[in-house]
């Protein structure tokens, strides 16, 4: 079973997304850096809540551009880091030539492995490799480790039936389902 395809930036860009995203060990260190921030921002405010001399709602009424910044950051700054890292993920996809890394790509699945092929060279991963097989709504990634996977975008089928088909062989032959992971 083989599938062609054009593997672009974008798709590559979309793995990347979905990795910032579904990784523990990512969203454990953004929320960790979030909470601190929020913590070193809330340190002013507590202070003087907890230092005042006058009733607790009029000392708050009175300092309540203290509390804005905090409360903005919590809203604003999750969205933000996203948006940030989307766009450093760009740049550095944009880095170098990246001469036959993007551009025409075979993915064939055998009774052995996977076998991906572009210009620059092929790389073969046995199924004992396969850890996660992951459908998005644009694209199956099948990781061959923590931060690593072979990308197929839906655009290279005709059909969903065809999409699901490729999908359901590879869970078959890996010995996985997409949905028995995380990811």
């Amino acid at each position: 079973m083989k599938v062609n395809y054009e593997l672009t930036r974008e798709d590559l860009a979309a793995f990347v997304a979905h990795h910032q995203e579904a990784s523990p060990a990512v969203r454990r260190q953004r929320f960790g850096a979030l909470l601190i921030a929020f913590g070193a921002l809330m340190i002013l405010p507590v202070a003087i809540l907890i230092t005042r001399d006058g009733p607790l709602l009029e000392t708050a009424r009175a300092i309540w551009p203290l509390l804005l910044g905090p409360t903005l950051f919590a809203i604003f700054a999750p969205a933000y880091v996203r948006w940030r890292t989307r766009k450093i993920t760009d740049r550095m996809l944009s880095e170098g030539q990246n001469k036959d890394f993007y551009g025409e790509c075979e993915l064939a699945a055998d009774d052995l492995g996977l076998t991906e092929t572009r210009p620059s060279g092929s790389t073969t991963r046995n199924w004992g490799s396969v850890e996660r097989v992951v459908t998005t709504a644009s694209h199956l990634f099948l990781y061959t480790s923590g931060i690593e996977a072979f990308v197929v975008p839906r655009r290279a089928f005709s059909t969903e039936s065809q999409f699901q088909e490729f999908r359901d062989r590879i869970e078959e032959l890996s010995g996985l389902a997409s949905g028995s992971t995380p990811g």
